[in-house]
């Protein structure tokens, strides 16, 4: 649930450069807008082109390269050529086709990209290395930079040390690459969107030995609220160097700037989910001010990835980031958190000036500033045991995490009108005060093995984590925390003729808890626990499907105390069971589809306090189903046209408060999305319609009080150009 400022989507689609293989499997409609000739000649000899990058294997849910068809866990993978079909703006757009995911759980929201799986919040990876230990104090991640987009459903933290019981979100970036491949991309759309994007990849020297890539991006636009610009721009200059076959070393530099506001007002509930006599309140409202709202964030990553084939089989990966951030969140909000404009209050209750009109606003400000350190060093064996053939990986990773605050203290100012809102010219912001310093370090130790006999694939590790936390205060008070973990993890699948897999899992993860109870004793780590079965089937390469089942407990959960009200016990626990299914497929060599439905019913199993239990998860939907279907027509010009669309369709929802004497429901919505291209040599041209007909939807409103308001019509056309 994202918190009310207490503490910066991205860019048109991605453009792959698109490698031209030879004749076999399909990915004709992948194929067809980069290379219309070739796809043309191929059809006519009713012959089938392999281009481009195929969803089928991940490294998010092994660190190993293993096909998804014979992973014994639930796997989404979206390819940077999806994200350029469907138009993604961000990385919620990326995420909206997913099953399970809930991509759009807050809204628009400018921020952070906010979603969930399986009814909790996963953590954030890029290339293996964690992004993000809190909220709102580091940039989003920009699409344009990323090869694939991987969701690791369920506990992770064999892999990944501390962390949510819903799994991991890897973002893989993309790489340089040893054949020449550029690309620029120019793109207008609605709210005065201004967007350049370059890619340049390639060798730099005759022995192959050196390539480099160099992607960047440039932006200038509006949102649909008033006074807020989604401004950005970023450069990734790399260097790969590959002396031999069994020696590769990249460096990576990233530097970010984001420049935008927040398009999250936490309206209330009145003229947003219920009727008020003053009408609805518009969805480009905006009620901060503009002399003073503003989200600002600057980022610089340093990566380094190294890997080493020691001897046949064997080999050792090294990766190491250094990132730095820093953000300024300054905004004025409604007060509906705590009086909303609701039916179940009173008129003239404090927090508001006028009936169902005026509203009393906070202010809030913080100024983070973030150092993050990362290293996960590999090593992994292939090799074979008489008939049995083993994958032997052991790692040992570590991360420092140090957040230093200036903020300014929450507190009330002066009322506005929701429905003609008034400003104030030349607003001065009150004076800073110095926040918390609080650090993070970890350091966990893992041991996998993939085991596989005949049709048979065993998953098998174990990990041990030391955990540190410490917070100081201004006035010099500091306090520490320990904690150790060991986490399992097993999964076994079986491959049946057919191209049919059925497998069972489990999995584990460990969640740190801050605090202490009366006794000065400090609290054990959350941990959650996964029970997972499905089908995988996989008849040929361009067919992909899995279903899943499973039963996700998120235990030692802090609850109050049986015995003593003002205490606090670890017995509470959240329950989530569900079913997926999830599909992608090329069909009749011109069709390209995917497919989704989930079923997550997520809920509070145990407390102390009877009126919690059963309460539902906030913003997580028991039913959510989708689909996106391209269909390519070659030309007998040599060009192709692309067509495709989706619908999306997201679940009734329910949040009550803890009491269970407020009960909110957010009604379904079905929305829809559309693209068309036309290709043409080294040309492309494009435009891309997220939310089709306009839809004004709700994404979630809270039992606290306030609305979150999904994003409006989207219209992107783009001209990108291959050389």
């Amino acid at each position: 649930m994202p918190a009310r400022p207490t503490t910066l989507s991205a860019t048109k689609s991605l453009l792959l450069s698109l490698l031209l293989g030879g004749v076999s499997a399909p990915a004709l409609a992948d194929a067809a807008s980069s290379h219309p000739q070739q796809v043309a000649q191929a059809v006519d000899r009713d012959q089938i082109v392999v281009v481009g990058e195929r969803a089928r294997r991940a490294t998010g849910g092994t660190k190993t390269d293993t096909p998804i068809a014979v992973t014994p866990q639930s796997i989404a993978i979206i390819t940077a050529d999806q994200m350029r079909e469907r138009g993604a703006l961000s990385l919620q757009d990326v995420l909206l086709y997913s099953a399970g995911v809930r991509s759009d759980a807050y809204g628009n929201d400018s921020r952070v990209d906010s979603y969930l799986v399986r009814g909790s919040r996963p953590l954030q990876y890029l290339d293996g290395m964690r992004t993000s230990y809190d909220s709102y104090n580091v940039a989003r991640a920009d699409t344009y930079m990323l090869q694939r987009v991987e969701v690791v459903k369920g506990p992770a933290s064999v892999l990944y040390g501390q962390g949510s019981v819903a799994g991991v979100v890897n973002l893989t970036s993309k790489r340089p690459e040893f054949t020449a491949s550029n690309e620029v991309i120019i793109s207008y759309g609605n709210h005065d969107r201004k967007q350049a994007q370059i890619d340049l990849t390639g060798p730099l020297d005759e022995a192959g030995t050196l390539a480099f890539r160099v992607t960047g991006l440039l932006r200038d636009a509006g949102t649909q609220v008033d006074h807020v610009d989604d401004d950005r721009w970023f450069i990734a200059p790399q260097l790969t160097w590959r002396p031999t076959d069994r020696t590769e070393a990249t460096i990576q530099l990233y530097h970010q700037k984001d420049d935008t506001g927040l398009t999250t007002q936490f309206l209330p509930w009145s003229g947003t989910l219920y009727d008020n006599p003053n009408g609805k309140i518009g969805f480009s409202t905006f009620i901060g001010e503009p002399d003073f709202d503003q989200f600002t964030s600057e980022q610089t990553n340093v990566s380094a990835f190294l890997a080493q084939e020691l001897t046949d089989g064997l080999q050792v990966r090294q990766n190491f980031r250094a990132a730095w951030s820093e953000v300024t969140y300054q905004t004025i909000y409604s007060n509906s958190f705590s009086n909303p404009l609701n039916p179940f209050l009173s008129a003239g209750q404090a927090g508001y000036t006028g009936p169902q009109r005026n509203v009393t606003r906070t202010l809030y400000a913080a100024y983070p500033d973030v150092r993050i350190l990362s290293s996960d060093t590999q090593v992994q064996g292939d090799f074979v045991t008489g008939t049995v053939s083993h994958t032997l990986l052991a790692g040992m990773d570590w991360q420092y995490y140090r957040q230093e605050m200036d903020q300014i203290t929450s507190r009330l100012t002066t009322p506005i009108d929701l429905f003609k809102p008034v400003y104030t010219a030349g607003f001065v912001a009150p004076a800073r005060t110095r926040g918390n310093t609080s650090e993070q370090k970890q350091i966990g130790v893992y041991l996998q093995d993939q085991i596989k006999w005949q049709g048979w694939n065993l998953l098998l590790g174990l990990r041990h984590d030391n955990a540190r936390s410490s917070t100081l205060t201004p006035a010099g008070v500091k306090t520490k925390k320990k904690d150790s973990a060991t986490s399992y993890r097993a999964g076994l699948l079986y491959e049946v003729e057919g191209g049919f897999a059925p497998y069972v899992s489990y999995s584990e993860s460990f969640l740190p808890v801050a605090g202490t109870n009366l006794a000065g004793a400090a609290f054990d780590p959350q941990v959650g626990i996964q029970w997972e079965a499905g089908m995988k089937w996989q008849p040929t390469q361009d067919v992909l499907v899995t279903t899943a089942i499973f039963d996700l407990r998120d235990t030692n959960r802090v609850t109050t105390s049986p015995t003593n009200p003002l205490d606090r016990v670890q017995t509470g626990e959240v329950k989530a069971q569900g079913f997926e299914f999830e599909a992608q497929a090329t069909v009749l060599e011109l069709y390209a589809l995917s497919a989704s439905y989930s079923y997550t019913d997520a809920k509070t199993s145990k407390s102390n306090v009877a009126t919690e239990i059963g309460k539902p998860a906030s913003s997580t939907p028991r039913h959510m189903a989708s689909g996106f279907v391209t269909r390519t027509f070659p030309l007998d010009s040599g060009a192709a046209v692309k067509l495709g669309g989706g619908l999306r369709y997201i679940g009734s929802q329910t949040d009550q408060n803890s009491a269970r004497t407020i009960i909110i429901n957010t009604p379904a919505t079905i929305l829809a999305d559309l693209m068309l291209s036309y290709s043409l040599d080294a040309w492309r041209v494009g435009v891309n319609v997220n939310n089709l007909t306009d839809k004004k939807y709700i994404s979630t409103c809270l039992a606290r009080g306030d609305c979150f308001l999904g994003a409006r019509r989207s219209v992107v056309g783009s001209v990108a150009y291959r050389f």
